[in-house]
């Protein structure tokens, strides 16, 4: 059972809500009333699930919010019998500054960013040895990525995720410097050899390129009211045009200032937000309870 589950737990039984785990704790079970209803992971049974599938599937979202004219960043699906040639001109139009990825992947999982040819192809096959599909996508150079999370419509959270990046000192270790950014993460990691060096003052250092907390990012509230208000408005859009009652929307600001819906989540996750920020498990904890209330409506 993992904190999610543990949390939604508790809740039900603060509203005499039965609930049984079954499919090694995978799915949760809730009775009252003589109502029966399901959690499965992180999926709450108040989205279509055809659009929930779309949601889960990077290309298929992609053509699908593209096609509705929302602003979304660009993915190419390949599969196992791709074409050469198509995708050495795709990646050509970007310098070969791809991202690959898994096209139904979570979590920052089976994601890489490539430069050059070789690299390209390397990534692409060792995917789709293990995946039905992929997709490929260029390179975008993001400032910030931001979270919002919708019930009904509404936002019930919104937060930005800052990829960890430090800048030395000149006294504390690469390590030292990234468990002050990110504890909950990185006291967790055992140090390679790279992390133990010292940075001269005031020098760069960027551990990861994704902004995924599952990845050392960390969350941040955002007091930029104008771009938060732009953000919100666009995360409110996706879920009107695609009827979604429960979802997580992940927006990009580019350096530009282009704001670009990255991925839509049918499943709401707040594992690591909750353990990351002060109050988290309040927060958590209120919009779950509002989902259960929700369900059993």
């Amino acid at each position: 059972m993992n904190n999610s589950q543990k949390l939604l737990k508790e809740i039900c039984e603060s509203k005499n809500i039965k609930v049984n785990f079954v499919s090694k704790d995978w799915v949760m079970v809730l009775q009252k009333d003589n109502k029966v209803k399901y959690i499965i992971g992180y999926k709450f049974p108040l989205n279509n699930h055809v659009v929930g599938q779309i949601c889960d599937d990077k290309y298929a979202l992609y053509d699908v919010l593209k096609k509705l004219n929302i602003p979304v960043a660009e993915y190419h699906i390949l599969f196992k019998d791709y074409n050469k040639e198509d995708v050495l001109s795709y990646a050509k139009q970007y310098n070969y500054n791809i991202v690959v990825k898994s096209n139904t992947g979570t979590c920052g999982n089976d994601m890489y960013h490539t430069t050059t040819k070789e690299d390209l192809f390397t990534y692409i096959d060792k995917l789709l040895s293990k995946h039905h599909s992929i997709s490929i996508s260029p390179y975008y150079n993001i400032k910030n990525e931001y979270r919002t999370i919708l019930l009904n419509k509404q936002v019930k959270l919104f937060y930005g995720k800052e990829k960890p990046c430090i800048i030395g000192d000149g006294i504390k270790t690469i390590y030292e410097l990234l468990c002050e950014f990110n504890p909950y993460y990185f006291n967790k990691i055992k140090p390679q050899e790279e992390l133990n060096n010292v940075l001269v003052k005031n020098e760069k250092y960027e551990y990861n390129w994704q902004f995924n907390l599952s990845k050392g990012a960390r969350p941040f509230y955002s007091s930029n009211n104008s771009l938060n208000d732009s953000i919100k408005s666009l995360a409110k859009k996706v879920a009107d045009k695609l009827d979604l009652n429960f979802v997580s929307v992940d927006i990009i600001e580019l350096v530009t200032g282009e704001l670009l819906v990255l991925e839509v989540n049918s499943g709401v996750m707040m594992e690591n937000f909750v353990e990351l920020m002060p109050d988290g498990k309040e927060i958590a904890k209120e919009i779950y309870s509002e989902v259960i209330d929700e369900i059993f409506k």
